[in-house]
């Protein structure tokens, strides 16, 4: 595999959009033999390969200003026909290299015929296509010649790319042609279209792949989740490895249809993917969640363990695992306004703490059984005090389950934030 930058377009073409190629492709784990070669290094050899086709005849310098084609084109609607270059170009007699001019391939009629790895056999008439221009007047190679002579030196074999590409197709078949070269295989892949059914636009999911790094979707599961788009290896299956979908994949099998882009389907997948994760390959990824001062990997690995079945991203499991990096936090309005009530809510607080406190050892069995013993002593059920000890611990209604959370913590610290709690219920009852 070869990486090639083609950014011969000096408008649209920037360094950074080139270096963002290249993180994204690396980040995805995406691994080429060659590379990257830029095409703005060789615009000597287009130029060459161009004024060949010019010396053989294939091609002709057209002078034609921007002006006159557009009153060809304006004449052309006027008279309700399809506007193509008139190619009066064609039969100059006097070639004048030094006037402005742009280089033009010569189209001969005639049918133009590929085989399509996904599309099959196309053909396209001759007649309907244009002189294209292979180098402009300020003699930067137009996309056409400057794929195919990449195409013809790198000795490519396949070239699989948008299905928009494919009315270019036979523009390059010519051109590989004229310059004595058999056209590679191609291949035009399905456009991916939004989940409304419409061609991909920002608001429906067509951002980078930096972006969804940022969303907190690991490289794997984007990966497995591009795969997937307008092609199936058979069956219900859905998650696999690059290199399971290496063996498996084959051009041929990729659907004509447009691919749907659902970006539920891509969280639901990231999640997949965390669930079978290690804590150790998580963290790897969690780092750039974690804040200037990420904890070490020996640290966070219990605690990305207890939330990695409950996220569906990195930027979740950093949200949801804040709780434990400080004992200043706020408890949820709405679990408080549920889980503490009750004219006895500062003693069965007081009692748990007592209990918890004499608690050896301070694992999650033990500490279970302490607190069901309490409930049952007290004629309660258990989740008159789990409720109010998961606010205590986490500020929050929902969490792992409050054991686990609590043996992560410590005995230390679970007790210090139980007994924050039972202070602000007592400070809160006081003032009533």
């Amino acid at each position: 595999m070869l990486l090639r930058i083609e950014d011969t377009d000096v408008e649209r073409s920037k360094q950074h959009h080139a270096e963002q190629i290249v993180s994204s492709l690396q980040w995805l784990g995406v691994e080429w033999d060659e590379g990257p070669v830029y095409q703005s290094d060789r615009l000597a050899r287009y130029r060459e390969r161009a004024e060949e086709l010019v010396a053989s005849g294939k091609a002709y310098r057209c002078y034609c200003t921007v002006e006159e084609l557009e009153e060809e084109r304006v004449e052309a609607e006027r008279e309700g026909r399809m506007w193509r270059y008139s190619g009066r170009c064609r039969a100059l007699d006097e070639q004048h290299p030094e006037a402005a001019h742009v280089i033009r391939f010569k189209v001969e009629p005639g049918i133009i015929e590929f085989h399509d790895l996904i599309r099959g056999d196309v053909a396209f008439e001759g007649d309907l296509i244009d002189d294209f221009v292979l180098l402009r007047s300020d003699k930067h190679p137009t996309y056409h010649l400057s794929v195919v002579v990449d195409d013809i030196d790198m000795a490519i074999t396949h070239v699989a790319r948008g299905d928009d590409h494919l009315s270019n197709t036979p523009k390059h078949v010519v051109l590989f042609r004229a310059f004595g070269a058999e056209p590679p295989v191609f291949a035009h892949l399905p456009l991916i279209l939004g989940s409304d059914r419409k061609r991909l636009s920002k608001r429906t999911g067509a951002t980078s792949a930096e972006e969804y790094r940022d969303l907190g979707i690991v490289p794997q599961a984007l990966f497995n989740f591009l795969t997937l788009l307008g092609w199936s290896p058979g069956g219900d299956r859905e998650i696999f490895t690059k290199e399971e979908a290496a063996q498996l994949f084959d051009l041929g099998d990729v659907n004509k249809a447009p691919a749907v882009f659902d970006p539920e389907k891509l969280l639901w997948m990231n999640g997949q993917y965390l669930m079978r994760m290690s804590a150790d390959e998580i963290y790897a990824h969690l780092v750039p969640f974690l804040g200037d001062n990420p904890r070490p990997a020996e640290a966070l690995r219990p605690i990305i363990e207890l939330h990695k079945m409950r996220a569906r991203t990195l930027r979740e499991i950093a949200e949801q695992i804040s709780f434990y990096f400080s004992d200043d936090f706020e408890y949820e309005a709405e679990a408080a306004k549920k889980h503490l009530k009750g004219d006895d809510l500062g003693e069965r607080l007081r009692e748990l703490h007592a209990v918890l406190a004499a608690t050896e050892p301070f694992d999650v069995t033990t500490t279970e059984a302490a607190l069901r013993k309490l409930a049952g002593e007290r004629g309660i059920s258990a989740a008159k005090l789990i409720h109010p000890l998961r606010l205590a611990l986490t500020g929050r209604g929902a969490s792992p389950p409050i054991f686990d959370v609590a043996v992560v913590l410590g005995k230390e610290r679970t007790l210090r934030r139980l007994a924050r709690l039972i202070d602000q219920v007592h400070d809160v009852r006081r003032n009533e």
